[in-house]
């Protein structure tokens, strides 16, 4: 690596500092647009810009929507049933694990959806609740 390649990534470093300043929770969105930038701007490889972008977040203790979507969909693959079905008490489970990763930042019917959306990729299905009709009710109350 060059000093030309050597400053880029610092600038770029900074940039990232500054724009994650104030946060524990960084979703997706944001997450690819500091990536682009860090391609475009400062002509960094996509390796490099997300070595930087997760040691960053890593140093401020902020959460990638990434990474936390990654472990929560290995809880919710640990917690399902042989038939890949997920009980109402394990996504609350999960959704708690979520709002704990992310932090404060995050509101308990966000982490839901975002769980929910977690799990309809890794295509689990949700179990029956319910003491006399079981129903799949929670699950549609969730919106998103």
């Amino acid at each position: 690596m060059n000093a030309g390649d050597q400053d880029g990534r610092n600038r770029f470093g900074e940039l990232v500092k500054l724009q994650m300043q104030g946060r524990r929770f960084l979703d997706s969105a944001e997450e690819r647009r500091l990536l682009e930038e860090g391609l475009t701007r400062y002509g960094l490889r996509l390796e490099d810009a997300s070595g930087v972008l997760r040691a960053a977040a890593e140093q401020d203790q902020i959460a990638l929507e990434g990474e936390v979507g990654r472990s929560s969909g290995l809880l919710l693959k640990t917690m399902a049933d042989r038939r890949g079905r997920v009980a109402r008490q394990d996504f609350n489970k999960a959704v708690a694990f979520y709002r704990a990763r992310a932090g404060a930042g995050l509101s308990e019917a966000d982490a839901a959806r975002r769980v929910k959306r977690r799990m309809e990729e890794m295509e689990l299905a949700p179990k029956p609740h319910g003491r006399l009709i079981r129903t799949r009710r929670w699950w549609r109350a969730i919106d998103g």
